[in-house]
């Protein structure tokens, strides 16, 4: 019985066990199978995988990392600069902690053998020659930091570190660069160096990518999906040839980290700013004075029309090319010539403007005391004017501006200004003798014109670029002015244009 019981129990198990043998050893085949198919797969990537692995090797002994502290502890929430949204500038401390010192990590490019290195503005911002350290890729401290220069328009820096033999980043075209191209950035994010992420160009030639902007800011970045994360900032961005096609300036978060949308600044803007640092220690530019937009959708709405086929029929243009300028300072190359807000900048000493970007990189390149020829687009019609680049200045304080109102808004004749023909009298008590134009005799307290900077005693002389000799013409220039190109533009002696909203 025993063994009965026993022959049973092994003619039910032997066919488990035997199903059991064969599946494994079909497995076993399958996964062999698999392996080898992966060894004969890998032989098709692996040029593919040493092409980023080469070119981080070759890219790396060129990247450094910042680090910066503040000697002097923080004491209270108030010595806490806040952080612009959408940036990954250096870490900041917890506000509610006292007696910590600020600390901020960053990355930087070795430009020349002599130890000059380019970085992010933002990255040493606010902090002395003595509170960094740069560190080499293989290790090194070089606490002895000079700041050979700054240019907060472009966001970007150059330090040197005493040393010779050093070993320069190669420079890209940054105009060949395709959307799709696959790129590796290199930096410190969260102070872990000579970190490597990969990705790929997923657009080019962004604008207002940094908010708070200033008013001569240069915008022309990359948009990458590369990791880019705090600590990146002043890091390459490089193409799968090793060279440096942008810099790591700012990502797009809603959490303080990596969520796809990281921004490079061209390497072209890059080049220009280091060469300029490093030979004079500052940047000079010229400039127009001017703030202008894309000719868009977004634009459209945001002068009252419903898209930018209505934009373009209203402005008369050819096409959606061109520069809109939405702003025009007052005692500015582009104020002297007689650019308008509403105008559109359409050539350049005969060269087309295709966008805002267009027209940053040619006033970029062009030199100080220069004459070019502007071509605009007002009320459907072409005019040619003449403007003299004049050299950037620091900033537009004291300066006032005439911007692009909504079209077809109500505005009122007086904005709170009260005008008077210029009699011989008045004009003699003022100054303002063999002169033309109406004379401001008051201003309402919080009117439009208050805003724009317009005091009794002021003399107006022309509405737009038509000149003024009496109260009627003033009123009659101003209705028709408003007509046409729906913002309000008047020259005020001794100010220049200024506005009337």
């Amino acid at each position: 019985m025993k063994y009965k019981r026993l022959l049973f129990l092994l003619g039910f198990l032997l066919p488990i066990l035997l199903h059991a043998c064969i599946t494994f050893a079909d497995q076993r085949e399958d996964t062999n199978k698999l392996r080898q198919e992966l060894i004969e797969l890998e032989k098709v990537t692996k040029p593919i995988l040493q092409v980023f692995q080469k070119a981080a090797q070759f890219v790396s002994p060129s990247v450094v990392s910042l680090s910066t502290e503040k000697k002097e502890l923080l004491k209270n929430r108030t010595e806490i600069t806040p952080t612009p949204p959408d940036q990954h500038f250096p870490p900041k401390n917890d506000p509610h902690q006292e007696g910590v010192p600020k600390k901020g990590f960053g990355a930087g490019i070795i430009v020349d053998e002599h130890g000059y290195i380019l970085t992010n503005n933002h990255v040493i911002s606010g902090f002395s020659e003595d509170e960094m350290t740069v560190i080499t890729y293989n290790g090194e401290q070089y606490k002895d930091v000079r700041i050979v220069g700054t240019d907060p328009n472009t966001d970007l820096a150059v330090v040197k570190i005493e040393g010779e033999g050093f070993l320069p980043a190669e420079f890209g075209n940054s105009e060949e660069v395709q959307v799709g191209d696959w790129v590796i950035a290199v930096g410190s994010p969260f102070g872990y160096q000579q970190t490597v992420s990969a990705g790929i160009i997923s657009a080019r030639g962004r604008t207002h990518v940094i908010p708070l902007v200033l008013p001569f800011i240069y915008e022309d970045f990359f948009q990458t999906d590369a990791a880019i994360n705090p600590g990146n900032s002043g890091g390459p961005l490089v193409n799968l040839r090793g060279e440096v096609i942008g810099i790591n300036t700012a990502i797009a978060t809603r959490s303080g980290g990596f969520q796809g949308v990281g921004f490079a600044i061209s390497a072209s803007i890059a080049k220009e700013t280091v060469e300029n640092i490093i030979n004079s220690g500052t940047v000079i530019r010229g400039y127009l004075g001017v703030g202008t937009q894309d000719i868009t959708d977004e634009l459209a709405s945001v002068i009252g029309l419903k898209d930018k086929k209505e934009f373009i029929h209203r402005f008369g243009l050819p096409s959606e090319k061109g520069a809109f300028v939405m702003e025009v300072w007052s005692d500015t190359p582009a104020s002297k010539a007689g650019i308008q807000p509403g105008d559109i900048i359409y050539e350049l000493d005969g060269k087309k403007v295709e966008n805002t970007v267009d027209l940053q990189h040619f006033m970029r390149r062009s030199k100080v005391d220069s004459k070019i020829v502007v071509k605009v687009i007002r009320d459907g019609m072409e005019n040619l004017l003449e403007v003299t680049v004049e050299k950037q200045p620091e900033d537009l304080g004291g300066k006032t501006y005439i911007a692009i109102r909504k079209l077809d808004e109500p505005v009122k004749f007086s904005f709170g200004l009260i005008v008077n023909d210029l009699n011989p009298e008045v004009a003699k008590s003022l100054g303002f003798e063999d002169e033309g134009g109406v004379v401001v005799v008051d201003v309402e307290v919080n009117s439009p014109a208050e805003h724009a900077g317009i005091q009794r005693g002021d003399l107006i002389t022309r509405v737009g670029t038509e000149e003024i000799n009496s109260v009627n013409e003033f009123l009659t220039l101003i209705d028709g002015f408003l007509k046409t190109s729906g913002a309000v533009s008047i020259f005020i002696k001794n100010k220049g244009f200024v506005t009337l909203k």
